[in-house]
């Protein structure tokens, strides 16, 4: 992997600096990736660090990723998604953006989403629905491979 990674996001969380990363494995499969602020080679001993790679348009093979986030009970879901979709619907009150995937870098053409779980999500009156990408009409989007 060595510095063939684009950071995509950064954020800072109860103080701790975090970011999403992008980047081609070993094997050229695209990959995400939520690392320390010195990327992906240098966040082995972090515990929340998490990665997916391959992500495809099939629900049981994985089309975004997930894990442990910085902040205590805290989760984080991200994924690639198809140029068309805007944002996604992860519960019944609450659709985030998403944002273009930068041109160069070998990344694949599409957009990215990126949400932030604390541990009093979704909130009083909301319910957490299964990610659902939604175009700017609010039409879903089917996810795509990658």
């Amino acid at each position: 992997m060595g510095d063939h990674y684009t950071v995509l996001a950064t954020y800072v969380t109860g103080g701790v600096h975090w970011q999403l990363d992008a980047f081609r494995d070993a094997n050229g499969s695209f990959c995400m990736g939520i690392n320390g602020p010195k990327g992906p080679d240098a966040t082995a001993n972090i515990p929340w660090v998490n990665a997916a790679c391959g992500f495809d348009d099939s629900d049981s093979g994985g089309y975004y990723g997930g894990g442990d986030a910085p902040g205590k009970n805290a989760f984080v879901s991200y994924g690639p998604l198809p140029g068309k979709a805007v944002g996604v619907r992860v519960s019944t009150k609450e659709v985030v953006p998403t944002k273009p995937l930068p041109k160069g870098h070998d990344l694949p053409d599409g957009r990215y989403w990126i949400f932030y779980q604390p541990a009093s999500w979704p909130g009083k009156g909301a319910k957490a629905v299964e990610p659902q990408p939604l175009d700017a009409s609010g039409r879903k989007v089917a996810f795509k491979k990658f």
